[in-house]
């Protein structure tokens, strides 16, 4: 494949799309990938974005560093929104949240193939 976009802008644009168009996230991503692992399809990712949504609907991911290395692309996160339904089996508190995360993406052909990612504890803010 020619002309395909760096890691880096592949995982910005997947970012993106989620939060809007998932269509376009999910043509970003291989037709089979590993994510923590474990190999999923594109359908997995499209099921784990809408229980993201689900258990907090108003999510904001920002990108606070983002370092790019060959095939890989590492990212430092801040995660914030409203915990109002089940968010990766924590029950919901109905209050606002922040905490971090990072994650490492690899990308080959402009497609994402391999997905790891750790995510601190929710913690409330009032």
């Amino acid at each position: 494949m020619t002309d395909t976009k760096s890691p880096a802008a592949v995982v910005q644009a997947i970012i993106a799309g989620r939060n809007g168009d998932i269509e376009t996230s999910l043509r970003l991503i291989a037709p089979e990938s590993l994510d923590q692992g474990v190999r999923v399809t594109r359908e997995d990712w499209r099921r784990k974005w809408e229980q993201m949504r689900a258990g907090c609907p108003d999510m904001e991911v920002i990108t606070e560093h983002s370092v790019e290395n060959g095939e890989w692309v590492a990212n430092r996160y801040t995660i914030r929104g409203t915990h109002t339904g089940d968010f990766f089996g924590a029950a919901p508190t109905g209050k606002p949240f922040v905490t971090g995360g990072v994650d490492m993406v690899r990308v080959v052909d402009g497609l994402l193939i391999e997905h790891w990612a750790y995510a601190a504890p929710l913690q409330s803010r009032e």
